[in-house]
């Protein structure tokens, strides 16, 4: 099985755990964060700040931090990034003044903005090219694994000791085996090599200059910030869904919760791993689609029944796109600029993520909850429609796979070259050859 060759690979084992770590210490730090500063402060509006201040790095830092990712060497990048976040953690856990842990959180946000990327860059270089959305399903599994038990483990330290720095200690202590993971790879991503004529200005922009020239994945990341924006306002109105219109209480909030990240497992593990490498990008498109006729068919007709399949469905449908956008990423940008690219689209990504929660309360209030998830649901389906139109429109070669990895030569000159002929029995003659370079790369 393949999957199990993947798992024979010593620093592709490595960065697994490292993924999944990250998603279990994001979860851990966001439950325990949330718990702590309304113990201290009793204050919606304090929790919002702390929240907001963690994620806001994510989209402002975006251009830089991918640029950061570019310019070092990578696995080097990830250790120490990982160092600053084990150390800010443990910072977190012995302050209580709310400015002091919206500061440190603000900080803990920018170290992230680095890390992920840098995974991401990383990764490509563990495994084969053909194993790429293979391993990407993987790192997706990963994650979500961390997603359900990061506020399992928060929660249940905190209900033991009754308080939240226990849970921010071992998000610390994740951190140090990812720096440990980090620094035990024996794969190098180096710099990005200067050219003859040094830098250029614009730099950092240059991920969002590569996605607005490459039209397969501009149509992509469009797709997936509007899909995002819309079930960003779902995920607000869910818990008054599962309450007011499906009569479920609490135990059915979580359950549609449940279902839905079983969902993304699902999706993940079973069906996006065996996408090929020329339908990843319909492949975002039609799940997006799918996921968003779910959430329309569940709010369309509330009962708790339909409403867990369809929202498992919609869990299967997020799976196949997380993984599907990676390694359509992975395949269509070269090495030298995967942070900044990743970075960019992460850093859209996550800002309509933000406009899209502050919607989704005002929407909510106004409208009701069955209005804004039928709204989401209907609008995320129409974005995958409309980017499969878009996506057929383009010219073949524009669909085609561009990316042609060719180290960069160093410049020929022009040499005398003396070649003796000893083949007897003629004298040995001497011969002049000129070689020049040739312009034929096969050649």
């Amino acid at each position: 099985m393949r999957l199990v060759r993947l798992l024979r690979l010593r620093d592709f084992r490595l960065l697994v755990l490292s993924n999944g770590l990250s998603s279990l210490g994001d979860e851990l730090a966001l439950v325990a964060l949330t718990i702590k500063v309304f113990d201290v402060s009793h204050s919606g509006i304090a929790v919002s700040a702390v929240l907001l201040a963690g994620i806001v790095p994510l989209v402002v830092f975006s251009p830089l931090a991918g640029l950061v990712v570019d310019r070092t060497e990578s696995t080097g990048t990830l250790a120490v990034a990982s160092a600053i976040q084990a150390g800010l953690a443990v910072a977190l856990a012995f302050v209580d003044p709310v400015w002091a842990i919206v500061a440190l959180s603000f900080l803990l946000g920018s170290v992230a903005s680095v890390a992920s990327p840098a995974v991401f860059a990383i990764m490509p270089m563990a495994v084969e090219k053909a194993d790429l959305t293979e391993a990407n399903a993987n790192m997706e599994t990963a994650r979500y694994i961390g997603m359900v038990a990061g506020p399992i483990i928060a929660g249940g330290l905190a209900a033991a000791t009754g308080k939240s720095d226990a849970a921010l200690l071992v998000d610390a202590l994740t951190f140090l085996v990812i720096t440990s993971a980090a620094a035990s790879l024996t794969i190098r991503r180096p710099p990005e090599p200067v050219g003859e004529g040094g830098r250029s200005k614009g730099e950092a922009r240059k991920g969002f200059a590569f996605i607005a020239r490459d039209r397969v994945l501009l149509i992509a990341v469009i797709a997936i910030a509007a899909t995002v924006l819309f079930a960003a306002m779902d995920n607000v109105a869910e818990v008054f869904f599962a309450r007011n219109v499906l009569d479920a209480g609490n135990w059915g909030y979580g359950a549609l919760a449940a279902v839905w990240l079983a969902g993304m497992v699902v999706g993940a593990a079973v069906i996006a791993r065996r996408l090929a490498n020329d339908r990843l990008a319909p492949s975002v498109l039609i799940a997006a689609f799918g996921g968003g006729m779910a959430v329309a068919i569940a709010a369309a007709f509330p009962a708790i029944g339909l409403a867990l399949t369809m929202f498992a469905l919609g869990g299967v449908a997020n799976g196949v796109v997380s993984v599907a956008m990676r390694s359509l990423l992975h395949h269509r940008v070269p090495d030298h600029l995967r942070g900044r690219v990743f970075s960019a689209y992460f850093g859209v990504v996550m800002a309509g993520q933000l406009g899209a929660t502050a919607l989704g309360g005002v929407l909510v209030a106004t409208l009701g909850s069955k209005t804004v998830l039928l709204i989401g649901g209907v609008g995320g389906a129409a974005i995958g429609l409309l980017g499969l139109a878009a996506l057929a429109a383009l010219p073949r070669s524009s669909r085609a796979s561009k990316v042609v990895v060719v180290p960069d030569s160093e410049r020929v000159e022009s040499h005398v070259v003396m070649v003796r002929d000893i083949t007897p029995p003629q004298e040995a003659e001497i011969e002049r050859v000129e070689v020049l370079p040739s312009g034929d790369p096969s050649s």
